[in-house]
């Protein structure tokens, strides 16, 4: 073989060689199904992303009220992901303690403020307050107390109204075929004028009120 085609053929190898070393990760890991590039092995701070702070968009709550039987609510944050993802966010229901789960449990009624922040970046946070509702064992309404309060809905009080929320806004309405829970007979007494009445309350084993019949007067 002649200088040149040594050259060459010397030449060939050590360019082989290099490309074969620079990309073993790369190959070892397509065998194994998955491909990670350098890229993605780097961290936020080696790529250069500057450190965001998690928005909180929504707190979820269960259940909507307390009960006799449920004394607790269980409180879901949920935040912006395209900002920071979940696995670099940390939650907190009082800024001191600090959890990787974005689910909080047996958490009182009351005021709170939560809080969600950049596991990188500490100091990034974000906190959102909410007023948990408490569970008041309140005497059931007479059905005169039903009516006083819808002569006045029929008129658009927004007391009233408001007082007839306080039963439930989903509170079960028999009676009329356009009327199925408070919120709807507070929405017709009010934009039709129409007078409605309570006939009569139902109430569950416990005690509890389930529904009212009412009728046009």
């Amino acid at each position: 073989m002649n200088k040149r085609g040594l050259a060459i053929a010397l030449a060939c190898f050590l360019i082989t060689t290099l490309f074969s070393c620079g990309h073993k990760n790369v190959r070892d890991n397509i065998l194994e199904g998955t491909i990670i590039t350098d890229y993605e092995n780097e961290s936020d701070e080696e790529r250069g992303d500057t450190p965001k702070t998690p928005q909180i968009i929504k707190i979820g709550k269960s259940p909507e009220k307390l009960t006799k039987e449920v004394n607790f609510y269980t409180i879901t944050l949920i935040t912006e992901g395209k900002k920071v993802r979940l696995e670099d966010t940390e939650f907190s229901l009082d800024g001191k303690v600090w959890q990787k789960s974005a689910e909080f449990k047996n958490v009182v009624c009351g005021k709170h403020i939560f809080y969600a922040r950049n596991k990188r970046e500490k100091s990034l946070q974000d906190k959102k307050e909410m007023y948990l509702e408490c569970f008041v064992d309140a005497p059931l309404p007479t059905v005169p107390q039903l009516n006083e309060l819808l002569k006045h809905i029929t008129d658009c009080d927004d007391d009233a109204s408001d007082e007839l929320r306080k039963l439930g806004k989903d509170l079960f309405v028999r009676g009329m075929d356009n009327v199925s829970n408070i919120e709807q007979l507070i929405r017709d007494a009010c934009m039709n004028g129409i007078l409605y009445v309570v006939e009569k309350i139902e109430i569950d084993i416990n005690g509890n009120l389930i529904a009212i019949i009412i009728n046009k007067k």
